[in-house]
């Protein structure tokens, strides 16, 4: 399994799971993706939950503090994105209309991060990293592969991220209109906007894992108490061709959603 040594700024590099139930959520990842616990002390009696595939950190998972707890905040995925200074990002967040949350704040010595909100709404973390890069295993089966942004205005949206994270445009994929973002010169996320179709469905970042059976999974994931909240997909992006990747989206036992994806590509 190839090491991820480092990031380009821009990129999604880290996600983490903020859960009600860190006992159950770390028995269904484990399952899930084969993820092994290296649970990291912060305080007496609370874990920050680093999550490896062969030895590498894939992401985390920590139980939601009280006060999350007393405003009814959801379990949840958080996605964070590299930057080369976090202080300097957190400006750019407030002058581009969106919102700092929490932070600029060093944590440890594993880096200094921020908590922002985009104008859409979309939460999303900045990361400078100094002992921790973020992920050391990315597009592998376990690993997180992909991000996406739904949000109520796609090029607004876009146009934020560029100019906060520095991030580039990419191609758009008819007929759905998914536009994708780049770091580095490498497409790293995908943009689009929420329909009625979708229901009351809130902006925000999602993440995706890399499998290499979706059908498979998804049916381990229900039987480990994980819910379907899309069936297994085949991403076409040009009618007549064949497909890609195939996709799911699932919901872990106590409500975090997330995706799941296949390259059909290597097949």
């Amino acid at each position: 399994m190839p090491e991820v040594t480092s990031h380009a700024p821009g990129a999604p590099s880290w996600a983490e799971l903020d859960t009600t139930d860190e006992k159950s959520a770390l028995a269904f990842y484990g399952a899930l993706f084969g993820w092994a616990d290296d649970p990291q002390e912060i305080t007496p009696g609370w874990y920050y939950h680093m999550q490896k595939l062969d030895g590498l950190e894939a992401a985390s998972i920590y139980l939601q503090s009280d006060e999350e707890r007393s405003q009814n905040v959801p379990p949840h995925w958080n996605v964070y994105f590299t930057v080369n200074n976090v202080d300097q990002t957190a400006e750019a967040v407030g002058q581009n209309g969106g919102t700092v949350v929490f932070g600029p704040m060093d944590v440890f010595e594993a880096g200094r991060m921020a908590m922002c909100q985009d104008p859409q709404g979309a939460f999303f973390a900045i990361w400078q990293a100094k002992q921790h890069i973020g992920c050391r295993v990315k597009g592998e089966a376990g690993a997180m592969c992909w991000n996406e942004l739904l949000t109520t205005d796609r090029d607004a949206g876009i146009e934020f991220y560029i100019k906060v994270l520095g991030m580039e445009r990419g191609d758009v994929m008819q007929p759905m209109e998914y536009a994708m973002l780049k770091a580095g010169g490498t497409e790293v996320a995908g943009v689009m906007e929420i329909t009625a179709e979708m229901g009351p469905v809130p902006p925000n970042w999602s993440v995706y894992f890399g499998v290499a059976d979706v059908n498979a999974t998804v049916e381990q994931a229900q039987s480990l108490g994980g819910k379907v909240y899309m069936p297994p997909t085949d991403i076409v992006p040009v009618e007549g061709q064949p497909a890609i990747g195939r996709f799911a989206a699932l919901g872990d036992p106590q409500g975090a959603v997330f995706s799941i994806f296949q390259d059909l590509t290597q097949t």
